[in-house]
């Protein structure tokens, strides 16, 4: 009885922090592993009728790269469950001090405890939780991270029937590791895929497409180098957040953001300029006709400090063997590219129009 007591306690503990078992691939592959243990005002780990409120934390969500894998997606966001919704966010409950831990610290932007959306964790509502906040990685590094919160009660508090005294707290410990997947570079990807780093084929034809729903939407082919290094492959067609999409407002623009160009990752690595071809967005497959003149299409690419430079001249369309029409240009490193079926307008609200030298627009830093 003594000993079916303990576990009845034990149980409850683990249930006073919300903690449910998420899925059986990932507590298998132990990718987020997270420990709670409860203090008593004295440090001493805190007894409930002589059971150690400390244990496993198993309801947690994250972006994986891939199944086969127990790495964390760079550029994502780690949730660990500590359970109802409400406790641990009231700062007049608990005082919250993060720590980003010993290993790889620079790599982890912010550490808090926040109230998650309902689809977070396998519970299916709101809950409280610890969020980390992992940064962006061009690199076919593995990181290692060891974050943690310490929860101090300011007043005795009751959560799920455990009475906590003011005092006492409650220490969470993540470990985790983050890294992109390191892969040949001769394959497809689909527009937005993250977590991966290319490797050209060293002296040999390389070629890499990204696909959207119905089109290919961008090809690069070339030779690889002796060096074949890595570089960073992510390509977005989104204008969320985009300041420069209100340049293009009154028309059908289109942007192509190789996401790592800023951070000077998307460097090719090969024997001669790399051909880069962007399909005509402007292509009617229903009509089979082409709804702009390809002479009349604009090209811009997004300078490093943020400027918009006409680069129309550096492309121009043909029609590949497998009858796609594309813009094709020469290049060593990818970058920014906007697509438009005419020059933009400065008719844009209270948004500055660019100087003729195209350095007026600063770098908000919103291509990502």
């Amino acid at each position: 009885m003594k000993k079916l007591l303990a576990v009845v306690l034990a149980a409850m503990m683990v249930l006073s922090l919300g903690v449910v078992s998420f899925a059986a691939e990932v507590a298998k592959k132990d990718t987020v592993k997270a420990t709670y243990t409860w203090y008593t005002p004295d440090g001493e780990i805190m007894k409930v009728d002589g059971v150690e409120a400390k244990g496993p934390l198993e309801d947690v969500a994250f972006d994986r790269i891939d199944s086969t894998t127990d790495l964390v997606e760079p550029d994502s966001t780690v949730w660990v469950s500590l359970g109802s919704e409400g406790y641990y966010t009231n700062k007049d409950l608990f005082k919250v001090k993060p720590d980003k831990g010993d290993n790889n610290a620079k790599l982890i932007s912010k550490v808090s405890v926040a109230t998650s959306a309902s689809d977070k964790f396998a519970v299916g509502k709101r809950m409280d939780g610890v969020k980390i906040e992992v940064k962006p990685d061009y690199t076919d590094n593995d990181y290692k991270f060891t974050p943690s919160v310490k929860l101090t009660a300011k007043e005795d508090v009751t959560i799920n029937g455990v009475k906590y005294a003011e005092g006492s707290y409650l220490i969470v410990d993540i470990t985790f590791w983050s890294g992109n997947l390191g892969q040949d570079a001769d394959r497809d990807y689909a527009a937005g895929d993250s977590g991966v780093v290319l490797k050209p084929a060293k002296n040999d034809d390389n070629e890499i497409t990204w696909e959207d729903e119905s089109n290919t939407i961008a090809t690069l082919k070339f030779v690889g180098d002796d060096d074949g290094k890595y570089f960073f492959p992510k390509l977005s067609t989104k204008w969320e957040d985009a300041d420069y999409a209100e340049y293009f407002a009154d028309q059908d623009a289109y942007i192509f953001n190789f996401v790592a160009s800023g951070a000077g990752k998307t460097a090719i690595a090969s024997t001669s300029r790399a051909t880069l071809e962007l399909y005509n967005p402007y292509y009617d497959e229903e009509e089979d006709e082409l709804t702009v003149d390809p002479e009349n299409v604009v090209i811009y690419m997004v300078g490093d400090d943020g400027s918009i430079n006409d680069v129309t001249a550096s492309f121009k369309a043909v029609e590949t063997d497998d009858g796609d029409y594309v813009f094709q240009t020469k290049t060593r490193e990818l970058g920014v590219y906007i697509i438009a079926e005419k020059a933009y307008t400065t008719d844009a609200g209270d948004v500055e129009a660019p100087a003729e030298d195209g350095k007026a627009i600063p770098d908000t830093g919103i291509w990502a």
